[in-house]
């Protein structure tokens, strides 16, 4: 790109670009990357706006060292945008900078890639903490992160047999099957309403909803099950139900966990007691490298968490620019009189 110009990539033309096989890959090698350190990513600056209005916004910036790549991600997170303003709960943009002197040239959708690279993060955790030969998959909360989840968890493991989706909403699940069997049309899909049956005999449930409240909670889960928390709110007692608890950022995830658990509590006029980091056994970038055990036998319960990274975002969204440019998408803009 032209020094003062940026290409500009939105949404429609982000969904064009990536392949969920190849970004499942990309965000393996970022994780495993990392934990070689490789990239430095820094603790998300968190901007909560509530009580003013219910969402925050984050600011995700990263630099991965041996790829000489940069970037930062601005993600805004509401969740009734959905039922009270028909827009997405997560809307995201990614800047890319030259390193050498911080000159972006590059802005495109974030709302896409933070939804696929989310779904990956799911499937490398099952892929590196679900027994061998997982077979049924449950996914519950059946929106579009529930769907990136699948399609990931499905691509990373190829010996799932059945799907059973959970939503509140009977349209919702049956547009989630419906598209589900265009993708994988060999699986068994079942629509089941009650959570407890949908994770008995399940070997990975996956947790995607937008409830205020963990509702795996008092779900018991059989021996040898693999639970993967996209947005369930975690506690002491709930962490402790588990054999084994394996984060993504151990330090960024408790951060942002007491941050909310702290500021529900004040609403509610009752007393929060801090996650420490130490109750988490591991990172899964660390299981990938052999540094941390992952699933250590068939009967452990293993809950996984990720709060997401930013060198996840920043090696997918390279990955969308360098196809962009080969297929020349996107449109070229004046940013800088230089």
């Amino acid at each position: 790109m032209e020094k003062g110009k940026i290409l500009f990539i939105n949404e429609k033309e982000i969904k064009s670009l990536l392949e969920p096989y190849k970004v499942l890959g990309l965000v393996e090698f970022s994780l495993l990357n990392h934990a070689k350190g490789n990239s430095v990513n820094p603790v998300k600056l968190h901007l909560p706006i509530y009580p003013d209005y219910d969402g925050y916004i984050n600011s995700m910036p990263s630099y991965i060292r041996n790829k000489k790549q940069a970037g930062v991600k601005i993600v805004s997170v509401h969740k009734k945008n959905p039922i009270t303003k028909g827009l997405p709960s997560t809307l995201g943009t990614i800047i890319l900078h030259h390193p050498e002197t911080g000159m972006p040239f590059s802005i495109m959708d974030g709302t896409t890639i933070t939804a696929m690279r989310t779904g990956a993060v799911v499937g490398i955790s099952a892929k590196y903490l679900a027994k061998k030969d997982s077979k049924v998959l449950t996914i519950i909360g059946a929106g579009a992160q529930g769907f990136t989840s699948f399609l990931m968890t499905v691509t990373a493991l190829d010996k799932i047999e059945e799907v059973r989706v959970v939503d509140i909403k009977s349209e919702v699940r049956k547009k989630f099957i419906e598209n589900a069997k265009k993708e994988f049309s060999h699986i068994k899909y079942v629509e089941i309403e009650d959570i407890q049956e949908a994770c008995n005999g399940a070997d990975i449930v996956v947790s995607a909803t937008t409830s205020k409240k963990n509702l795996l909670v008092d779900i018991d889960l059989e021996p040898g099950t693999t639970v993967i928390e996209v947005s369930g709110k975690l506690s002491i007692e709930y962490i402790k139900k588990y054999d084994k608890f394996i984060a993504d950022f151990a330090v960024c995830l408790m951060e942002r966990v007491n941050q909310s658990g702290r500021f529900a509590a004040q609403q509610e006029g009752v007393e929060y007691i801090d996650i420490s980091p130490e109750l988490v056994d591991g990172e899964i970038g660390d299981v990938i490298i052999g540094k941390t055990a992952g699933r250590s036998n068939d009967k452990e319960v293993i809950l996984s968490k990720s709060v997401g990274m930013s060198v996840e975002d920043i090696t997918v969204a390279y990955e969308a620019y360098e196809q962009a440019i080969k297929r020349k998408v996107g449109v070229v803009l004046d940013l800088f009189d230089i």
